[in-house]
């Protein structure tokens, strides 16, 4: 067993919350090509978050509770998906190993 399958196996037995399919999804894949998911669930990850705080802006400065309960809702919606792609992000990086170079880009 090489070194990247004992931590593939490592982290299918942990107790840390890991998408296991993800383990699966990319055993056999080169490190360059799983660097690449990774980078781009990470770019993911910061969109979902952006979108997260602008609808919390939305709530901090609404008024009309008609409006509220929408936007509420969009809100719990948005954190959510953030914290599922934070699983995702977590579990890639687990697998990849290291923190890859993350160009700054700006979604505004």
């Amino acid at each position: 067993m090489d070194r990247a399958d004992a931590k593939r196996k490592d982290l299918a037995s942990g107790d840390k919350l890991v998408l296991r399919p993800l383990i699966g999804l990319m055993n056999g894949l080169n490190p360059d090509k799983i660097e690449r998911f990774v980078v781009e669930e990470i770019e993911k990850h910061r969109r979902l978050r952006e979108e997260a705080v602008r609808l919390e802006t939305l709530l901090d400065s609404d008024a009309d509770q008609t409006a509220l309960t929408g936007n509420r809702r969009a809100y719990i919606s948005a954190m959510i998906a953030v914290h599922a792609q934070q699983t995702v992000v977590s579990t890639l990086l687990d697998i990849l190993g290291y923190i890859p170079e993350i160009p700054k880009t700006t979604h505004r």
